[in-house]
Protein backbone atom coordinates (compact mmCIF):
# COMPACT_ATOMS: atom_id res chain seq x y z
CA UNK A 1 0.00 0.00 0.00
CA UNK A 2 1.12 3.83 -1.05
CA UNK A 3 2.24 6.09 1.00
CA UNK A 4 2.51 10.08 1.35
CA UNK A 5 6.44 8.94 1.23
CA UNK A 6 5.86 7.07 -1.99
CA UNK A 7 4.23 9.95 -4.07
CA UNK A 8 6.28 12.82 -2.11
CA UNK A 9 9.23 10.57 -3.91
CA UNK A 10 7.45 9.77 -7.08
CA UNK A 11 6.56 14.07 -7.28
CA UNK A 12 9.79 14.77 -6.95
CA UNK A 13 8.32 17.13 -3.83
CA UNK A 14 8.04 17.26 0.11
CA UNK A 15 5.64 15.06 2.24
CA UNK A 16 4.15 19.02 3.18
CA UNK A 17 3.46 19.60 -0.50
CA UNK A 18 1.45 16.53 -1.10
CA UNK A 19 -0.37 16.74 2.46
CA UNK A 20 -1.21 20.73 1.17
CA UNK A 21 -2.93 18.81 -2.52
CA UNK A 22 -4.37 16.33 -0.27
CA UNK A 23 -6.29 19.48 2.26
CA UNK A 24 -7.10 21.36 -1.11
CA UNK A 25 -4.89 24.27 -0.40
CA UNK A 26 -3.33 25.27 -4.15
CA UNK A 27 -2.43 28.71 -2.80
CA UNK A 28 1.32 29.45 -3.78
CA UNK A 29 1.88 26.25 -5.63
CA UNK A 30 2.15 26.24 -9.50
CA UNK A 31 -0.14 24.26 -11.72
CA UNK A 32 2.75 22.05 -12.78
CA UNK A 33 3.61 20.62 -9.37
CA UNK A 34 0.18 20.68 -8.34
CA UNK A 35 -0.52 18.09 -11.53
CA UNK A 36 2.76 15.91 -10.37
CA UNK A 37 1.17 15.48 -7.31
CA UNK A 38 -2.02 14.56 -8.17
CA UNK A 39 -0.95 12.93 -11.11
CA UNK A 40 1.47 10.50 -8.52
CA UNK A 41 -1.69 10.11 -6.34
CA UNK A 42 -3.50 8.59 -9.42
CA UNK A 43 -1.06 6.34 -10.31
CA UNK A 44 0.01 4.98 -7.08
CA UNK A 45 -3.74 4.43 -6.16
CA UNK A 46 -2.36 5.79 -2.83
CA UNK A 47 -5.53 6.92 -0.30
CA UNK A 48 -5.04 8.90 3.06
CA UNK A 49 -5.57 7.52 6.24
CA UNK A 50 -9.37 9.38 6.90
CA UNK A 51 -8.83 8.55 10.62
CA UNK A 52 -5.66 10.69 10.62
CA UNK A 53 -6.92 13.80 8.52
CA UNK A 54 -9.81 13.55 10.75
CA UNK A 55 -8.24 14.27 13.69
CA UNK A 56 -5.60 17.31 12.63
CA UNK A 57 -8.67 18.68 11.00
CA UNK A 58 -11.34 18.58 13.70
CA UNK A 59 -13.66 17.22 10.60
CA UNK A 60 -14.49 13.59 9.65
CA UNK A 61 -16.01 14.59 6.03
CA UNK A 62 -19.32 12.91 6.68
CA UNK A 63 -22.43 14.24 7.10
CA UNK A 64 -25.48 12.37 8.74
CA UNK A 65 -29.04 11.97 7.59
CA UNK A 66 -31.80 10.99 9.55
CA UNK A 67 -35.21 9.89 7.67
CA UNK A 68 -39.08 9.81 9.32
CA UNK A 69 -39.61 6.15 7.53
CA UNK A 70 -37.39 4.83 5.64
CA UNK A 71 -39.31 2.07 4.78
CA UNK A 72 -40.85 4.79 2.17
CA UNK A 73 -39.89 4.53 -1.59
CA UNK A 74 -39.89 7.56 -2.28
CA UNK A 75 -36.68 8.22 0.33
CA UNK A 76 -34.69 5.87 -1.86
CA UNK A 77 -34.71 8.80 -4.49
CA UNK A 78 -34.15 11.45 -2.15
CA UNK A 79 -30.94 9.64 -0.78
CA UNK A 80 -29.74 9.06 -4.13
CA UNK A 81 -29.72 13.10 -4.41
CA UNK A 82 -28.18 13.42 -1.09
CA UNK A 83 -25.26 10.90 -2.05
CA UNK A 84 -24.35 12.30 -5.21
CA UNK A 85 -24.14 16.11 -4.09
CA UNK A 86 -22.11 14.44 -1.05
CA UNK A 87 -19.57 12.07 -3.23
CA UNK A 88 -19.28 15.47 -5.64
CA UNK A 89 -17.60 17.20 -2.78
CA UNK A 90 -16.11 15.00 -0.96
CA UNK A 91 -18.15 13.47 1.53
CA UNK A 92 -19.31 10.52 2.76
CA UNK A 93 -22.99 9.93 4.49
CA UNK A 94 -24.47 8.06 7.53
CA UNK A 95 -28.44 7.23 7.01
CA UNK A 96 -30.47 6.42 9.97
CA UNK A 97 -34.54 6.15 10.52
CA UNK A 98 -36.78 7.23 12.95
CA UNK A 99 -39.53 5.37 12.03
CA UNK A 100 -41.93 8.53 13.29
CA UNK A 101 -40.82 7.69 16.97
CA UNK A 102 -39.41 10.98 18.40
CA UNK A 103 -37.08 9.15 21.31
CA UNK A 104 -35.75 7.44 18.39
CA UNK A 105 -34.95 10.52 16.28
CA UNK A 106 -32.93 12.09 19.22
CA UNK A 107 -31.21 8.89 19.48
CA UNK A 108 -30.33 8.96 16.37
CA UNK A 109 -29.32 12.54 16.36
CA UNK A 110 -27.46 11.77 19.42
CA UNK A 111 -25.74 8.68 18.15
CA UNK A 112 -24.64 10.68 15.20
CA UNK A 113 -22.87 13.77 16.87
CA UNK A 114 -20.97 11.42 18.69
CA UNK A 115 -19.69 9.79 15.64
CA UNK A 116 -18.09 13.00 14.71
CA UNK A 117 -20.57 13.57 11.79
CA UNK A 118 -19.60 16.92 10.19
CA UNK A 119 -23.49 18.14 10.06
CA UNK A 120 -26.96 16.39 9.62
CA UNK A 121 -29.62 16.66 7.40
CA UNK A 122 -33.15 16.06 9.14
CA UNK A 123 -36.60 15.05 7.95
CA UNK A 124 -37.98 15.36 11.08
CA UNK A 125 -40.99 13.55 13.32
CA UNK A 126 -41.81 17.33 14.26
CA UNK A 127 -41.05 16.87 17.61
CA UNK A 128 -37.53 17.68 19.18
CA UNK A 129 -37.77 21.01 19.31
CA UNK A 130 -35.83 21.68 22.53
CA UNK A 131 -33.08 19.21 21.06
CA UNK A 132 -32.81 21.20 17.56
CA UNK A 133 -32.49 24.71 19.69
CA UNK A 134 -30.04 23.12 21.73
CA UNK A 135 -28.20 22.40 18.02
CA UNK A 136 -28.57 26.36 17.24
CA UNK A 137 -27.42 27.44 20.33
CA UNK A 138 -24.01 25.12 19.78
CA UNK A 139 -23.83 26.46 16.33
CA UNK A 140 -23.86 22.80 15.15
CA UNK A 141 -24.90 22.81 11.54
CA UNK A 142 -28.34 21.33 10.53
CA UNK A 143 -30.79 21.43 7.98
CA UNK A 144 -34.23 20.00 7.75
CA UNK A 145 -35.85 17.93 4.82
CA UNK A 146 -39.23 17.70 3.61
CA UNK A 147 -41.07 19.07 6.73
CA UNK A 148 -41.18 22.64 8.90
CA UNK A 149 -41.18 21.83 12.34
CA UNK A 150 -42.87 24.64 14.66
CA UNK A 151 -40.41 26.96 16.71
CA UNK A 152 -37.05 25.99 14.59
CA UNK A 153 -35.78 28.06 12.15
CA UNK A 154 -33.41 26.82 9.62
CA UNK A 155 -32.09 26.51 6.65
CA UNK A 156 -35.09 23.48 4.89
CA UNK A 157 -36.10 22.22 1.36
CA UNK A 158 -40.02 21.69 1.29
CA UNK A 159 -42.41 21.00 -1.78
CA UNK A 160 -45.24 23.47 -2.73
CA UNK A 161 -47.62 20.91 -1.40
CA UNK A 162 -50.57 23.04 -1.01
CA UNK A 163 -49.83 23.54 -5.00
CA UNK A 164 -49.58 19.80 -5.34
CA UNK A 165 -52.70 19.14 -3.89
CA UNK A 166 -55.11 21.55 -5.66
CA UNK A 167 -53.55 21.04 -8.59
CA UNK A 168 -54.74 17.29 -8.15
CA UNK A 169 -58.64 18.31 -6.87
CA UNK A 170 -58.80 21.25 -9.77
CA UNK A 171 -58.14 18.40 -12.39
CA UNK A 172 -61.01 15.91 -10.88
CA UNK A 173 -63.35 19.13 -10.13
CA UNK A 174 -62.90 20.20 -14.53
CA UNK A 175 -63.46 16.69 -14.78
CA UNK A 176 -66.73 16.88 -13.23
CA UNK A 177 -66.03 15.52 -9.98
CA UNK A 178 -67.56 16.68 -6.68
CA UNK A 179 -67.44 13.98 -4.29
CA UNK A 180 -63.75 13.90 -3.61
CA UNK A 181 -62.45 11.72 -0.61
CA UNK A 182 -58.92 12.48 0.53
CA UNK A 183 -56.92 9.72 2.84
CA UNK A 184 -53.96 11.17 4.94
CA UNK A 185 -51.58 9.79 7.79
CA UNK A 186 -51.81 11.63 11.06
CA UNK A 187 -51.70 15.50 10.24
CA UNK A 188 -50.11 16.32 13.68
CA UNK A 189 -46.88 18.14 13.38
CA UNK A 190 -46.29 16.84 10.17
CA UNK A 191 -46.12 20.20 7.78
CA UNK A 192 -46.23 18.10 4.21
CA UNK A 193 -49.52 16.01 5.34
CA UNK A 194 -51.48 19.63 6.53
CA UNK A 195 -50.67 21.35 3.45
CA UNK A 196 -51.53 18.76 1.54
CA UNK A 197 -55.41 18.59 3.23
CA UNK A 198 -54.92 22.04 2.89
CA UNK A 199 -54.59 22.23 -0.82
CA UNK A 200 -57.56 19.99 -0.67
CA UNK A 201 -59.78 22.05 0.79
CA UNK A 202 -58.65 25.43 -0.81
CA UNK A 203 -59.35 24.01 -4.46
CA UNK A 204 -62.90 22.73 -3.51
CA UNK A 205 -63.80 26.07 -1.65
CA UNK A 206 -62.03 28.21 -4.74
CA UNK A 207 -65.03 26.06 -7.20
CA UNK A 208 -67.69 25.93 -4.33
CA UNK A 209 -67.66 23.15 -3.18
CA UNK A 210 -68.63 22.09 0.19
CA UNK A 211 -66.08 20.30 2.23
CA UNK A 212 -67.55 16.84 3.89
CA UNK A 213 -66.01 15.48 6.66
CA UNK A 214 -66.72 12.23 6.17
CA UNK A 215 -64.92 12.52 2.70
CA UNK A 216 -61.74 13.26 5.03
CA UNK A 217 -60.03 10.14 5.88
CA UNK A 218 -57.14 10.48 8.55
CA UNK A 219 -55.51 6.66 8.77
CA UNK A 220 -53.76 4.85 11.30
CA UNK A 221 -49.99 4.70 10.61
CA UNK A 222 -50.27 0.70 9.79
CA UNK A 223 -50.71 -1.50 6.82
CA UNK A 224 -54.41 -1.90 5.73
CA UNK A 225 -55.85 1.46 7.78
CA UNK A 226 -56.31 2.45 3.90
CA UNK A 227 -57.91 0.06 2.72
CA UNK A 228 -60.19 0.56 5.60
CA UNK A 229 -60.96 4.00 5.33
CA UNK A 230 -61.57 3.33 1.58
CA UNK A 231 -63.88 0.66 2.37
CA UNK A 232 -65.75 2.99 4.91
CA UNK A 233 -66.04 5.94 2.04
CA UNK A 234 -67.17 3.39 -0.57
CA UNK A 235 -70.05 2.35 1.74
CA UNK A 236 -71.78 5.87 2.26
CA UNK A 237 -74.94 6.73 0.81
CA UNK A 238 -73.60 9.36 -1.46
CA UNK A 239 -70.05 7.91 -2.09
CA UNK A 240 -66.80 9.54 -4.01
CA UNK A 241 -66.99 9.32 -7.57
CA UNK A 242 -62.88 9.92 -6.78
CA UNK A 243 -59.98 9.35 -4.33
CA UNK A 244 -56.94 11.58 -3.40
CA UNK A 245 -54.08 9.84 -1.79
CA UNK A 246 -51.83 11.88 -0.12
CA UNK A 247 -48.72 9.21 0.65
CA UNK A 248 -46.79 6.86 -1.36
CA UNK A 249 -47.81 4.28 1.07
CA UNK A 250 -51.35 5.10 1.18
CA UNK A 251 -51.94 4.74 -3.27
CA UNK A 252 -51.61 0.73 -3.73
CA UNK A 253 -53.97 0.50 -0.16
CA UNK A 254 -56.47 2.92 -2.14
CA UNK A 255 -56.73 0.94 -5.16
CA UNK A 256 -56.42 -2.25 -3.41
CA UNK A 257 -59.18 -0.66 -1.29
CA UNK A 258 -61.60 0.22 -4.19
CA UNK A 259 -61.13 -3.25 -5.61
CA UNK A 260 -62.22 -5.25 -2.62
CA UNK A 261 -65.13 -2.67 -2.14
CA UNK A 262 -66.38 -4.24 -5.82
CA UNK A 263 -65.36 -1.52 -7.75
CA UNK A 264 -63.28 -0.60 -10.53
CA UNK A 265 -60.43 2.65 -10.76
CA UNK A 266 -61.43 4.50 -13.02
CA UNK A 267 -64.97 3.09 -14.21
CA UNK A 268 -66.34 3.81 -10.83
CA UNK A 269 -64.10 5.75 -9.23
CA UNK A 270 -61.27 8.10 -10.21
CA UNK A 271 -57.65 7.52 -8.41
CA UNK A 272 -54.64 10.11 -8.18
CA UNK A 273 -51.83 9.45 -5.96
CA UNK A 274 -48.71 11.36 -4.59
CA UNK A 275 -45.00 10.45 -5.70
CA UNK A 276 -43.77 8.50 -8.73
CA UNK A 277 -42.19 5.67 -9.83
CA UNK A 278 -40.67 3.54 -12.61
CA UNK A 279 -43.51 0.88 -11.76
CA UNK A 280 -46.36 3.15 -11.34
CA UNK A 281 -47.01 3.38 -14.86
CA UNK A 282 -47.19 -0.48 -14.87
CA UNK A 283 -49.79 -0.71 -12.44
CA UNK A 284 -53.45 -1.29 -13.87
CA UNK A 285 -54.52 1.18 -14.57
CA UNK A 286 -51.51 3.49 -15.10
CA UNK A 287 -51.98 5.38 -11.66
CA UNK A 288 -52.40 9.63 -11.71
CA UNK A 289 -49.99 10.74 -9.72
CA UNK A 290 -48.58 14.45 -7.68
CA UNK A 291 -44.50 13.91 -8.79
CA UNK A 292 -42.22 15.18 -6.09
CA UNK A 293 -38.80 16.20 -7.18
CA UNK A 294 -37.30 13.85 -4.78
CA UNK A 295 -33.57 13.37 -6.81
CA UNK A 296 -33.59 17.25 -6.89
CA UNK A 297 -34.72 17.61 -3.02
CA UNK A 298 -31.70 15.40 -1.88
CA UNK A 299 -29.18 17.49 -3.64
CA UNK A 300 -30.60 20.95 -2.82
CA UNK A 301 -30.24 19.74 0.65
CA UNK A 302 -27.20 18.65 1.07
CA UNK A 303 -25.82 21.70 -0.58
CA UNK A 304 -27.46 23.89 1.98
CA UNK A 305 -26.07 22.26 4.32
CA UNK A 306 -22.67 21.46 3.05
CA UNK A 307 -22.48 25.59 1.97
CA UNK A 308 -23.64 26.06 5.66
CA UNK A 309 -20.58 24.53 7.17
CA UNK A 310 -18.46 26.41 4.93
CA UNK A 311 -19.72 29.11 5.70
CA UNK A 312 -17.24 31.60 8.37
CA UNK A 313 -20.55 33.90 9.11
CA UNK A 314 -24.43 33.36 10.28
CA UNK A 315 -26.57 33.68 7.51
CA UNK A 316 -30.44 34.26 7.40
CA UNK A 317 -32.01 30.61 7.28
CA UNK A 318 -32.81 29.85 3.30
CA UNK A 319 -36.28 27.93 2.45
CA UNK A 320 -36.08 26.47 -0.91
CA UNK A 321 -39.44 25.44 -1.82
CA UNK A 322 -39.33 23.00 -5.13
CA UNK A 323 -42.66 22.41 -7.35
CA UNK A 324 -44.54 19.46 -7.47
CA UNK A 325 -45.82 17.71 -11.02
CA UNK A 326 -49.43 16.47 -11.30
CA UNK A 327 -48.77 13.77 -14.21
CA UNK A 328 -51.98 12.33 -15.47
CA UNK A 329 -52.39 9.11 -16.54
CA UNK A 330 -55.65 6.59 -16.79
CA UNK A 331 -56.71 6.40 -13.29
CA UNK A 332 -58.79 9.58 -13.95
CA UNK A 333 -62.18 9.70 -15.73
CA UNK A 334 -65.13 12.21 -15.37
CA UNK A 335 -68.06 10.71 -12.83
CA UNK A 336 -70.53 8.20 -14.43
CA UNK A 337 -73.32 10.18 -15.02
CA UNK A 338 -71.14 13.03 -16.96
CA UNK A 339 -70.40 10.43 -19.79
Amino acid sequence: MATIDDVAKKAGVSKSSVSRVLNGNFQYMSEDTKNRILDAIRELSYTPNSLAQSLKKKKTQTIGIILSDISNPFWSEVLKGVQDECMRNGYGLMVSSSGEDPDLEKENILMLKNKQVDGLIVNTTGHNSDLFENLTAEKFPFVFLDRLPDGTITDTVVVNNVLGARQAIQFLVDQGHKRIGILLYPIENKSPRIERLEGYKQALTANGIPIDESLVKICRQERGSGIEAVHEMLSLPDRPTAIFSTNTMLNLEVLTGVKKAGFKVPKDVSVIGYDDYPWVPLLDPPLSTVAQPAFEMGIQAAALLLNKMKAKRWKKPQIVQLDPELLIRDSCTPPIKMR
